[in-house]
């Protein structure tokens, strides 16, 4: 075959080419993620409170927006699995590295008669910056915890003051629109949470 007439068959293929390398790019950007957490894309409304900050401050959920966010409910004075949640995600934060200044993580207190602006400033300081505290009337907090079906109750006490509060601890994460992505039960798999955060961040 001579050049002229190779011309058109090599342009012919060329186009091909390109056609075939853009459908399989299209094809993984298509691909389903590959989540350790669970789904949850859909089956929950999108991130909406207005809380107090921690030097006393209106937060709401338009200030998280712009990156994903793990909202974790607890209390101040929770004796174990509060304590023992936040150390994990501090393992988590650690692996993240300068990723983690693209998370926000929240403990939102299902206590408000103890847990004031100044308590939860103290508390999440032990953690870490990057741990941000917020609190609120009960009944503002009622409504936030019902709207995403989160569990607390006082457990009784001969003390006052000495009480107890029974609460879900499952995370709660948000991508960086506020919708709901993953609930994640189990963070003492550092990696498995590290790699589902990171696809939250690069989505």
């Amino acid at each position: 075959m001579n050049m002229p007439a190779l011309i058109p068959t090599l342009k012919f293929a060329l186009k091909n080419t390109v056609v075939l390398l853009t459908l399989l790019m299209l094809q993984g950007c298509n691909e389903p993620l590959n989540w350790h957490a669970s789904d949850i894309t859909g089956m929950l409304p999108d991130l909406e409170f207005s809380l107090n900050g921690p030097d006393g401050e209106i937060v709401d959920a338009g200030s998280l927006r712009g990156k994903p966010a793990l909202i974790f409910f607890g209390f101040t004075n929770c004796p174990d699995v509060c304590p023992t949640t936040l150390t994990q995600l501090s393992v988590v934060i650690k692996k993240l590295a300068a990723q983690a200044d693209d998370i926000q993580v929240v403990l939102v207190s299902v206590d408000p008669d103890r847990d004031t602006p100044e308590v939860m400033k103290r508390y999440t300081a032990s953690f870490g910056p990057w741990l941000l505290g917020l609190t609120g009337s009960e009944q503002t907090l009622g409504a936030f915890m019902k709207r995403y079906g989160v569990y607390a109750a006082m457990e009784s006490s001969e003390s006052k003051g000495t009480y107890n509060v029974m609460h879900s601890s499952t995370i709660f994460a948000f991508d960086a629109d506020g919708h709901a992505r993953l609930l994640i039960s189990d963070v003492s798999d550092g990696d498995a949470v590290v790699s589902d955060i990171r696809q939250l961040i690069n989505q």
